[in-house]
Formats: C-alpha cells, structure tokens, sequence
C-alpha cells in the first residue's frame, strides 16, 4: 500500500516538472502571443493582405491567394479620400516611365501631347479608299457591225494617250458606204450643170460615215485618195487607263458592242464611311485628305456628296470627297483618311467649353464615365466626366473637366489598376447612381 502511494506522489512530481517546463519555453509561450500582435499591428497599421492578380481577395494575415495561389501582398486600406472625396494616387517618376503614363493638356480647339509634341486632331477623321470618278469614264462601243481585224491595246491596266489607235474593224456596211460617198463625189463632178444635184446624196453619205466613226479627217483623206479604209481604225477619244477590255482579235461584234472602257485618273474620288456618332460634313466643306502608303504627304479637298442617309446594317452614311490627281499616284482601292480641317460644325450647342479628349483617356464602367486628370501637385485625380457626341477618335466632356487642365491619354487603365491594388477598390466604387 505504502509503495503505490509513492508511485503515485513521484509521477505527479514529473507531470508538474513537464507543465513548468513547457510553460517556461519562451519560443512556445510566445507563439500564440507573437500571432496575436502580427495581427493586431497589422490592423494597427490600416492594411490588409490582397492578391495582384485578383484584388477582391481580403485577408488580415499574409498568405496564399485561394484563386491563383499566388503570394498575397500587404497593402492599406482605402483612406477617406479614396472612398469619399478626391480619388487621387500618386506616382514615382520611376513608375510613369515604366508605364509610359502620358497626358495632354486640353482646350477647346485640341491639345499638345507634352510627351511627342504631336497636336492632337480637332476634327473629324474618317477612313476610306480611292475609287474611280465616273464622270471620268469613258465607254468605247463598235460604231459599226464587223469583225474585229486588229486590237492595239491587249490588256487592262495599259495607258493609252488621246488619238491613240485601239481597234480596227473590218465592215462590209462601212465598206459600202465610203463607194456611196466616193460615187457621188464623181457623179457631181462629171455631171456638174445638170438637173440632177448629186450633193445631198454625197453629203448624207459623209453624214453615215460620221455616225459610223470615222474622223473628217479620214474623210477628207478618203475623198483625196479615192481609197477605201477598210479595215476602219478607231482612236482613243480621251487618255486614260484601260479599265475593261471585252473583246479580241477575231470578235465580230455589232453596232453598239461594248468593247472596252477608260478611266481618267486626273481627278479621282475618295469614298469614306460616317458613322451616326460623328458630326454630319456639308457638300463644298474643306477636308485633308492623306494616305497610310505616303507618309506626310496631304492633299487638299472638297466634300462632293454628304448622304443624309444611314445604310447598310452597320448605319454608316457615305461621304464622297474629290481629289485632284495630276501624276496619277493615287489608284483605285488605295486607302485614305479624311479629316475636317479646324472645328466640325456642331449638331447641337455643347455645353462646358466643348472640350475634347481622345477616346482612349475615358473609362467606361458601370457607374460611369471618368477619365485621370494629373493635377498640380503632380498627384493623379481620378474623375467622374459627363460625354457628349463622338468626333472620330475624340469625345466631348461636358462636366468636371476646365481648359488647360491635364488628362491622362495615355495609360489610364494602368492607373486604374494601381489604384485598386493599393486602395483594394475602383476609383469609381459608390459612385453608382451619381449625375454629373
């Protein structure tokens, strides 16, 4: 009896001797303690842990994101500022070179990109490829029923210059018809002073010999030699480039046979597309008119055809625009860009100044519009914006926005998303139902 009750009193004195020592292990005492302030200091601090790649994670304690499994990164928490008043960020230098942050100060007639010095366009700027002017084109029909003797242009895409030769045709009616003339040429000579006149029948024989396409001065070389012309030749009545060719050596072809076509390059047309957001152009309004394929170079213009009509299923309105073309460099199919030169003439009064920015600057959520404005202090404003119509690549701000003041065209949406990695929300956060 005695030795179980020492058994007992010696395994008490060990379990005591293990509790003290745990309890004097300063590394397992502190654990839950050290725990304990990491957090509290951290909410101390007014941060949280969030993932880069996906900012809608929020832990209070570092860790893996439950998404990706990336590192979860501290940052603070959205300050006062940043939930209620002026939503700005601020930025090292280091960082808007990085990410080639640009802006622009704007004013009612365009702004200066400070970053390329390039001006930024006022007006409206359209696309568009050079087309044919048909009142330059020149259709050739066979002026006589016949067989296609001799062909001089082979080929679409030759120049000819005016009275160039392009076909010859032989016919048997313009055969008969040059003897008629031709007979009674002679019978008014050998019969001068009778009472049959000869002379309406020779001049309505020069008259079919006319219809039928051949020159006075074929005539008058016919009635000199006595020779016929047959196979007959016909010559270009304009320069120009050959569009159509829709015979060939051997063809017969009848009165009237389209036989090849002729398009003047000394003036050609620019088609461009209006969508209904852009302003609408008048006829005889001013434009520049340049081409991707020579850089730098403008060449001015004048609005021909302004359709009041939205076609098509993309309701884009034609725009017709007539360029000279003395060297003949801008073909068919070349593209083009149309832009107005100076303001566009307004549909309707815009209010606060008209200002424009490029279409780029603007964010578009479901709050709303806004766009970055870089202030004073060299701080990044985000701010709530009203729009107006769409000019081409610019829009109108109505609201919130003064001449002179800098906007952020370049690299705005990067701002956004380092606003919402540091402050955890979009700057636009509870801005839901405001009006502008």
């Amino acid at each position: 009896m005695r030795n179980s009750s020492n058994l007992i009193a010696l395994m008490a004195l060990c379990l005591g001797l293990a509790a003290c020592g745990r309890a004097d292990d300063p590394a397992t005492a502190s654990a839950p303690q050290a725990d304990a302030t990491a957090t509290s200091a951290t909410a101390a601090l007014g941060r949280y842990y969030t993932c880069s790649m996906h900012p809608q994670v929020h832990q209070d304690h570092p860790g893996d994101c439950p998404i990706c499994g990336m590192d979860l990164i501290a940052v603070n928490k959205p300050t006062a500022s940043a939930t209620g008043g002026a939503r700005t960020l601020h930025l090292s230098a280091e960082q808007v070179r990085q990410g080639n942050i640009r802006v622009s100060k704007v004013g009612q007639q365009g702004a200066n990109d400070k970053t390329s010095g390039a001006a930024l366009a006022t007006g409206l700027r359209l696309t568009g490829r050079v087309v044919l002017n048909p009142e330059n084109l020149v259709q050739v029909s066979a002026r006589v029923p016949g067989r296609v003797d001799r062909l001089y242009v082979r080929a679409t895409g030759e120049t000819v210059r005016a009275g160039a030769p392009l076909f010859a045709i032989y016919s048997e009616e313009l055969l008969k018809a040059q003897q008629e003339l031709l007979l009674a040429r002679a019978q008014m000579r050998e019969l001068a002073g009778q009472q049959i006149d000869y002379a309406p029948l020779a001049d309505a024989a020069q008259t079919k010999l006319r219809l039928w396409g051949m020159t006075s001065r074929q005539i008058t070389t016919l009635l000199r030699s006595g020779k016929v012309l047959n196979p007959m030749p016909y010559f270009s009545p304009r320069r120009g480039i050959v569009q159509t060719l829709n015979i060939r050596e051997g063809d017969y072809v009848s009165e009237g046979t389209a036989v090849l076509q002729l398009a003047d390059l000394s003036s050609v047309w620019v088609e461009a597309q209006r969508y209904a957001s852009d302003q609408p152009l008048r006829d005889g309004q001013t434009v520049q008119v340049s081409f991707p394929a020579f850089p730098g170079r403008v060449v001015p213009g004048r609005v021909s055809f302004s359709s009041p009509e939205l076609a098509g299923e993309s309701r884009v309105a034609l725009v017709r625009v007539k360029i000279p073309n003395p060297h003949q460099q801008y073909t068919p199919g070349l593209q083009a860009v149309v832009e107005t030169v100076g303001p566009v003439s307004r549909a309707e009064p815009v209010a606060g100044g008209g200002l424009r920015v490029p279409i780029a600057a603007v964010l578009q959520e479901s709050a709303g519009s806004s766009l970055w404005v870089r202030n004073p202090d060299g701080r990044y404003e985000n701010r709530m914006v009203k729009l107006g119509p769409q000019t081409g690549q610019q829009v109108e701000i109505l609201s919130n926005l003064k001449a002179g003041e800098e906007v952020v065209i370049n690299g705005a949406y990067l701002l956004n998303s380092e606003y919402i990695l540091q402050n955890g929300a979009t700057p636009m956060a509870g801005m839901e139902g405001m009006k502008m």
